[in-house]
């Protein structure tokens, strides 16, 4: 859900990471996407987006991780997007504090763009339609809508086509991200190349979830980007490996990595995990998250 309260001319938005809890991919459509069928998670972890008006029409983003300032961040692209689709002619500073993992399989580009959407839409007086809003997310990529609801969700098509599940309990997890560049339109074109065989597992996960039980949704979790990912990087796997050695219940993938999260029985449990794989390799990014209920909040 998205949620909102109203600020002068200056709103500070979270915008939530994502996970996969689930991940097959069916097909490729002919425009080079690719169809899936995902089961997505908000988690805690988020970037914090400042947004507010600017004097001139003019679009200024300035974010904390070099070289992702100006037009090449994606929250740029969502604000001319919004834009165009709506006739408005104003300008916006969005100063964007990065904390989620840069191309790690965490949708934080997507994250930020859907904030800047859910920002702009308010600070512009223009008071769209969830569902306006959200055909305009997915213009800007496959994750942008999903980013701008949240929550726990079936995600299918490319993406854009989501129902609302089952939320996750309240789960601890630990997201570790090697510091490994995998490029998403690489692992795909690995993946076309390899052609494995799709899950079709998505009745498990969508039970365990109706279920609530922990253990049934650790065994539910699947990514089928692993097939590809794990035996190209070597360091994933050992995130993965170091994790479960640790206490998890299960560890996975998220997206097209090199993040992976485990799933933890309790945060004791989940503070170890962390422990663990910082001194497994002190260069990996960690933390300790919890499922939330929104794709983008205002603070």
């Amino acid at each position: 859900m998205m949620t909102a309260e109203t600020s002068e001319n200056l709103l500070t938005i979270k915008a939530y990471a994502k996970i996969n809890l689930y991940l097959d991919v069916i097909s490729r459509y002919p425009d080079g996407y690719h169809q899936i069928v995902s089961v997505m998670q908000s988690v805690s972890l988020h970037d914090l987006l400042e947004i507010s008006e600017a004097p001139y029409p003019v679009i200024d983003v300035h974010c904390t991780a070099g070289g992702l300032s100006g037009a090449t961040n994606l929250a740029y692209r969502a604000a001319l997007e919004l834009r165009e689709q709506t006739g408005v002619r104003a300008g916006a500073r969005i100063s964007i504090k990065k904390n989620i993992p840069i191309a790690a399989g965490l949708a934080g580009g997507s994250a930020d763009a859907a904030a800047t959407l859910f920002g702009l839409d308010r600070l512009w007086g223009l008071n769209l339609s969830n569902d306006y809003l959200k055909e305009i997310a997915t213009r800007i990529g496959a994750d942008v809508p999903f980013c701008l609801i949240g929550g726990t969700m079936l995600a299918e098509g490319k993406g854009e086509l989501l129902e609302s599940l089952t939320p996750v309990p309240d789960i601890s997890l630990v997201i570790a991200t090697p510091p490994v560049p995998v490029s998403t339109a690489e692992v795909y074109r690995q993946f076309d190349e390899a052609s494995p065989t799709t899950l079709g597992k998505k009745d498990e996960i969508l039970s365990a979830l109706r279920e609530g039980d922990v253990g049934s949704i650790a065994g539910s979790l699947n990514n089928l980007l692993e097939y590809v990912v794990l035996k190209r990087y070597p360091a994933v796997l050992e995130a993965k490996d170091r994790a479960l050695a640790s206490g998890a219940l299960a560890v996975l993938m998220s997206g097209s990595g090199p993040s992976v999260f485990a799933l933890c029985g309790d945060e004791a449990t989940a503070l170890e995990v962390a422990q663990a794989m910082r001194l497994h390799d002190s260069s990996f990014f960690v933390e300790v998250v919890k499922p939330v209920r929104a794709g983008v909040e205002l603070v």
